[in-house]
């Protein structure tokens, strides 16, 4: 019998935290895709789920850890006294996502039988692009230390930030599908600020580093499995009306923007298998089960 497509699934950002997803979502296989009506996903959380879809994963990995083998530091001070770009992630992250939207990967995402909807923030429109940047990352940095147990960031709205979202399926070029991502992950100065289809986008996560709204904009949808990146106060899952969270037990091995070790890229899907086997198992099996 065919299960009830009836699920959302969220995917927060997180950077190389998101690795964590890609181990619980390794875990759960098919099990969980057979019962998803739509898919809801920020910054590195779009780039793990439509790398999954895109029946490339083995192939990605390879490619990126020796893209970055290069790479000793995430910041070089020289590079930006001499006027350039002191991050490597920019190129590498735009070459990976290109590699994994290639040989059948977009099409394998376009075929997906459910919306994945990405979202990246679209600018005040009350403030400059330049001083929308900097007041909204330093914005979106300041809540999360000040608010630390706060799943869903309200200050990026309350400046004036406003959903974009797209649904992966309607990008028709490996070269758009790539766009978006990277508008979705914008976070300068690692990555740049975001241009889709000429229209000028930051990170996601300055409207909510959680997406759970926009999975559940379907009318299908009556549970969302929400898929954190961090620890909370709260515990590695709870429940909330609808909504299921679930978070790494502890701080997962890969810090965000950390291009410099692809080791512990390895040891944080490890750590999302792990725990999605063993502390989640029960309560995972109960929320997809219904």
């Amino acid at each position: 019998m065919t299960p009830a497509r009836d699920l959302g699934l969220t995917l927060a950002g997180g950077g190389n935290r998101a690795f964590y997803q890609t181990g619980v979502l390794e875990a759960l296989g098919g099990h969980l895709l057979d019962r998803v009506a739509a898919v809801g996903c920020v910054s590195a959380g779009s780039c793990v789920i439509t790398t999954l879809l895109s029946g490339r994963t083995d192939e990605v990995r390879r490619y990126w850890a020796a893209r970055r083998a290069h790479v000793t530091r995430n910041f070089a001070w020289g590079n930006l006294l001499r006027g350039r770009n002191p991050t490597p992630h920019a190129p590498i992250f735009r070459d990976t996502l290109v590699h994994t939207f290639r040989d059948g990967g977009l099409e394998r995402i376009r075929a997906a039988p459910f919306p994945v909807w990405i979202l990246a923030a679209a600018f005040p429109r009350t403030l400059p692009a330049s001083a929308a940047v900097a007041v909204g990352l330093t914005g979106y940095s300041l809540e999360k230390r000040l608010r630390k147990g706060q799943v869903h960031p309200e200050w990026g709205q309350a400046l004036g930030f406003r959903p974009f979202v797209m649904d992966a399926r309607d990008c028709e070029t490996v070269d758009d599908l790539t766009d978006l991502v990277m508008a979705s992950s914008s976070t300068p100065p690692f990555t740049p600020v975001g241009a889709f289809r000429g229209t000028r986008l930051l990170d996601g996560g300055m409207v909510d580093n959680v997406p759970a709204f926009v999975a559940e904009a379907h009318p299908a949808v009556v549970r969302n499995l929400v898929l954190l990146t961090r620890p909370y106060p709260r515990g590695p899952s709870w429940r909330d009306g609808s909504r299921w969270y679930v978070a790494p037990t502890g701080e997962t091995p890969a810090n965000r923007w950390d291009y410099t070790s692809a080791e512990r890229v390895w040891a944080t899907i490890a750590m999302g298998q792990r725990e999605a086997e063993g502390v989640h198992a029960t309560v995972l099996e109960a929320f997809l089960s219904g």
